[in-house]
């Protein structure tokens, strides 16, 4: 663990709950029919808290905690609370091919393929958000509902990894550069595979796309063995993002605390936890960037 984690945290004013639970959300909403309007409000906090927000997850930090005094609300006041700011920020997006737009991350018996790790108690497993559908999402949210004992979530920058990858062997750099097969789960229809890099250069260092498992799967659903120098190349991978002298931080996602990231360039994963008389509840929500800033 980090010992002075680095990801800043922003706080929901008590003041600022009424504004944000003035757009109502029906607790008998389909998950695939959150609005995806951006919540407009009057309040100066509100406002001065998106802002601060924006300009973190854009900027050096990556991501940022956000919490609210959940004391009094109820899990469907949570979900609209956080739904309604996240909607000031950035646009709602689906997450399957079923359309939920707010989806349930809790340990399930026989979870999905698609939510081998979201509906399940796994640790580590380092990963992006989203690399099976059409377009990655630019950020990824996760809040609480649960009082919680341990399965802390963990981030980390990718060009920090890059840069300890790079010290271990260059070629593994350039390796994960190259596209590889994704097994994208039915996700996109009449495609089983596509082709992507798990590192992208861009001007501003890289953009990850990354869960072992699907390019395993994709180069089993094309019928050839993984390479060995990317075999090699993504346990180098895997090393690196164990090594907590990577780790911007972690973040224990207890009741009303949520954690926001850049999703193409932060890797995240969690530490082990088990469910005793209490199950882990948490809500997820991917978006997309416009500008939503005005107004």
């Amino acid at each position: 663990m980090a010992d002075e984690p680095t990801i800043p945290e922003f706080t929901i004013p008590s003041a600022a709950i009424p504004a944000l639970l003035a757009r109502d959300i029906n607790e008998d909403t389909p998950l695939d029919k959150w609005p995806t309007e951006a919540f407009r409000t009057g309040s100066d906090e509100v406002k001065a808290l998106r802002d601060g927000i924006l300009a973190a997850v854009r900027g050096d930090a990556g991501g940022v905690t956000v919490r609210v005094a959940a004391d009094g609300l109820g899990d469907q006041d949570l979900c609209t609370l956080y739904w309604n700011f996240f909607t000031t920020l950035f646009r709602p997006v689906p997450q399957y091919a079923s359309g939920e737009l707010i989806y349930p991350v809790e340990v399930k018996a026989g979870a999905a393929q698609t939510s081998h790790y979201s509906n399940s108690s796994k640790a580590g497993g380092y990963h992006t958000d989203g690399t099976l559908l059409p377009e990655l999402p630019d950020v990824a949210f996760l809040f609480g509902l649960s009082a919680a004992t341990g399965g802390e979530t963990l981030l980390m920058d990718v060009n920090g990894l890059v840069e300890h990858l790079a010290r271990v062997d260059p070629a593994h750099v350039a390796e994960l550069s190259r596209p590889v097969p994704f097994d994208v789960k039915d996700q996109m229809d009449g495609i089983r595979i596509k082709r992507q890099s798990v590192l992208t250069p861009t001007a501003g260092g890289y953009v990850l796309r990354y869960v072992r498992m699907y390019i395993e799967q994709g180069f089993a659903a094309e019928g050839t063995p993984v390479p060995p120098e990317l075999v090699a190349a993504m346990d180098a991978f895997d090393e690196v993002s164990s090594d907590a002298a990577v780790h911007a931080g972690d973040v224990l996602l207890e009741r009303g605390v949520g954690l926001l990231w850049d999703n193409g360039r932060m890797l995240h994963g969690r530490r082990p936890f088990k469910e005793t008389t209490t199950a882990r509840r948490l809500r997820r929500i991917y978006g997309m960037q416009d500008d939503r800033q005005a107004g």
